[in-house]
Parts: C-alpha cells; structure tokens; sequence
C-alpha cells in the first residue's frame, strides 16, 4: 500500500493540510498565507459572477432571507472516521484580506438590486465567520457543507440536502489517489463540488499535491550540491517500496540498471541500505540533492496525477526522470520545460541510459535541465529567497517562465495553495448559489478516460526492442 493509500484509508483532509514528504512520512502542517496570496488573481477566476452570462443572478424573486445569519459555516464530514480536528475546535480560515471595499466592488455589476446587496452582506460576513467541523451525522440540518472522501463516500442514498432560496446545503468529494487506485466517482454527479488533483474537471478550483509559494520557492533555487560534487558511485537515486506498480515502472527500472548504476534504497530492487538513507540526509529530498538524476515515476499514468515525486525531486534542485505518454500526464502543467527526462522519449531502454550516461559525463549539457534555476532579481530577494510572498513568486515565475508557459498556464493559474474548507467557504459565500446548483456535473472519469493501460512502461519497452530488431 502506498503512503498516499494509507493517508487516503486514515481520512487525513487533505482539505486542510499540506503535503510534505519527510523520511518516507507524511507531514501535516496547517498553511499560512500571506496577504497577497490571498489578492492573487487566477486566469481562471471562479469567483467571478456575470450577470451578463447567466440570467440566474438577475433573478427578481430572490429573497432578503436567503442568505443565512448565523456568525458559523458547520462542515460535516460525512465519511469522517480518524480526523486532524476536534469538535470544539474551528478551522483556521483567514478571511482578514476580505473588506467593505472588496465585496462592494465584486458585485457592482450586478443589475438585481437585491441580489447585489446580499451577496455584499453575504461577503462581508466572511470577516468573521468562525469554520467549524463535525463528523456528527446527526447534526446534518445544521450543516452547510456535507464532505466526503471519495473512497468512503455512501455508494448510494445520499443524504438529501436543502437546497431553496432560504436554506442552501452543500456537498463537496476529494480524493488524492489515481482513479486506478481509488474507487468511487459514480455519485459525483450529485456533488456540488468535485476536487481532485485533476486541473481541468475539479470545481471550483483543484486539490492537488503542491504548495505553490514553497514549491515555486525551491523551483527557483540555485542548485544546492554542484556538478562536480554529485555521488560518485551511481548518477541515479530511486526511492520506492512499490515494486508492483500498475504501469509496470519496475521493469523498466530493473533494465535500467544493466546500463547505469542507480543506487535504490527502497524496497523495491534495493541495493543500498535504507539505514543509509536515514543517516544521510533527513528528508528524500535532501538525499536526492547529490544525485544528478532521480527517478519520479509515478505507480499509474493518469491525467494530471503528478505527486510528491515530482515534488521531492525538483526540490533537491536534481533532474526528475518522469514517464508520460499522450499526455498521462502533462509534466508541463507542473513543471518547466526542458526540465526533466521523460522515458516515453526514447525507443530503447538502452537508448535512454545512453543519454543520460551522456549528461552526467557532460556538465554543460547537464545543466541544460537547469536553466530556470538562476539568481533571482534583487527586487525579489531583499528578504531571502524562501521569504517571497506568492505574488512575488508568480511574479517570477512570469519573467522566468514566460507568461505564456504551460505551467504557468495550469498549475500556477489553478491552485490557489490554501485551505481546501477556507476555500470553499469562501466560494459559497461570493456565488449565487443557483449558479452553483445548476452547474453541469459529471462523474469522475473511469480509468480507461483518463489513464494509460496496465504494465504500459513494460509493454512500450518490450514492443519498440522487438521493433528495432525486427527491423
């Protein structure tokens, strides 16, 4: 079972918690957000209503007391069995960038007199709003929010929630792991709000592996161990207790290492002691820093699945290999270009291990895969380069990448990086709530939509070998 499977089985929310891999473990961390994360527009703004799109908002009958007074939003977590919270607890939500001033100028365009005016009240409120959390079924009439986790989600009847322009409910389902490792999905379609790690089908906005202020801070960092001092021993550092992956990595891997030593510390075709690994460095990331490659192969191909792999190893400042083929996933959503190796580009496995004995025995051509990791500008760096807000990040990542780049396009346009919960509550308080309603839903899409077949790794390799000899 892997760590997101036992996460995923413990219902740790990932609705309010941060990834971070430390010594093979997860680590929960409530996030902070700075001021101007929270001012950061997306591309694609959710929040945003348009009279003008949908004649829903203009409404004449929506009434005055629609909107609830209560000074608390109740989530009840329908599928809560081992939880972070605690009931008398709330969760933290910082709505203190939420002003007079901001509501009032969101719904100006309004033409619905009444409806502008309590969707302002309604923002307004937000500034002290307490969010709190139950896994009290009982106290379904009073929640606002019902969560489930995809793989405990009711498999039918689901609980029936208001939904009238005095009391609204709401429903929300998350999952983490790839749709060949989760099931569920068939309900989704009574879901208000589906988020998952996917960029494009998440509502209103994704839940996905990255903290997109320290990720962009470690993307932009200057290598931590240089060429010339990477380990000696084996160019390649691999980390995985899985060794019967779905996509058949393990196969590839194994044949890799007839070609190019790889030091592999995990359960998976282990040849170096993981004791080693643990009095080495403290997290994977910083043992993946002295090595020049690692690889980031996820255990399934799917669209956008890309986890802590990625992650951990862009973080260490080495050069992730990655498999992706027609587009399962995207690494150019996540990642710059020309910034990783991608298996699916070559016809051999032979052919691969060629090219990368050729860039650790070539470091100019190396650090061609580093090119994104310069010295930021001083405007960016007066307070160190770990202290950047958000808005400066993108900032950079605007004069590094390009405004036009797939990542900055998806990724960085998509995940805001706060609190899933916070993020909702927010949501549901700056949106008319037919738009919300009468949104088009779908189910999850199944494996065969969205991901590569079984042994996939293993199959390409074998059929362009016998290809090539054939020929």
């Amino acid at each position: 079972m892997s760590i997101i499977e036992q996460a995923s089985n413990n219902i740790y929310h990932w609705f309010t918690i941060d990834l971070e891999h430390r010594n093979g473990n997860l680590a929960l961390s409530e996030t902070k957000q700075h001021q101007n994360q929270h001012q950061h527009q997306h591309s694609n703004d959710f929040f945003s209503i348009n009279d003008k799109r949908n004649e829903l908002v203009n409404q004449p009958s929506y009434e005055m007391n629609s909107l609830k007074k209560s000074s608390e939003f109740l989530v009840l977590d329908w599928t809560g069995h081992q939880h972070i919270f605690r009931e008398q607890d709330p969760i933290k939500c910082d709505f203190s960038y939420i002003t007079r001033d901001y509501c009032v100028s969101k719904f100006k365009s309004l033409t619905n007199d009444i409806l502008r005016l309590n969707l302002t009240e309604r923002c307004i409120r937000l500034f002290t709003l307490t969010v709190r959390w139950t896994d009290d079924q009982s106290r379904l009439k009073e929640a606002d929010l019902i969560s489930y986790h995809s793989i405990h989600m009711p498999s039918n009847n689901l609980p029936k929630l208001e939904r009238n322009d005095k009391r609204q409910q709401y429903s929300t389902v998350y999952v983490l792991e790839s749709e060949i490792h989760s099931s569920g999905g068939h309900d989704w379609h009574e879901i208000d709000f589906p988020m998952w790690y996917n960029l494009e089908h998440s509502y209103p906005e994704p839940a996905t592996y990255f903290d997109i202020k320290t990720y962009l801070d470690k993307l932009f960092a200057s290598v931590r161990v240089p060429f010339s001092k990477k380990t000696k021993s084996a160019p390649i550092i691999w980390i995985i207790s899985n060794c019967n992956a779905y996509n058949g990595r393990q196969s590839l891997v194994r044949q890799l290492m007839s070609y190019i030593p790889i030091d592999s510390f995990g359960g998976c075709l282990n040849n170096a002691k993981s004791a080693e690994a643990q009095t080495r460095a403290q997290s994977n990331s910083e043992l993946y820093a002295s090595y020049k490659f690692v690889i980031s192969i996820e255990n399934s191909n799917c669209e956008d699945y890309v986890t802590e792999k990625l992650i951990d190893a862009l973080s260490s400042t080495a050069v992730p290999i990655v498999a992706s083929r027609d587009r399962k996933p995207d690494y150019t959503r996540f990642a710059p270009n020309h910034s990783y190796i991608n298996v699916y580009d070559y016809k051999t496995v032979k052919e691969l291990a060629d090219h990368l004995n050729y860039l650790s025995n070539n470091e100019t051509a190396y650090n061609e895969y580093l090119w994104f990791r310069r010295p930021p500008a001083n405007k960016y760096a007066t307070s160190g380069i770990t202290e950047r807000s958000l808005g400066e990040n993108l900032r950079l990542a605007d004069e590094i990448l390009g405004t036009n780049a797939t990542m900055r396009q998806w990724l960085l346009a998509k995940e805001a990086s706060i609190n899933k919960y916070c993020k909702l509550v927010k949501f549901i308080h700056t949106t008319y709530w037919k738009l919300i309603y009468k949104r088009k839903k779908s189910n999850r899409p199944t494996p065969n939509e969205v991901c590569l077949p079984a042994n996939d790794i293993a199959i390409y390799f074998a059929n362009s070998s016998v290809a090539i000899v054939a020929a």
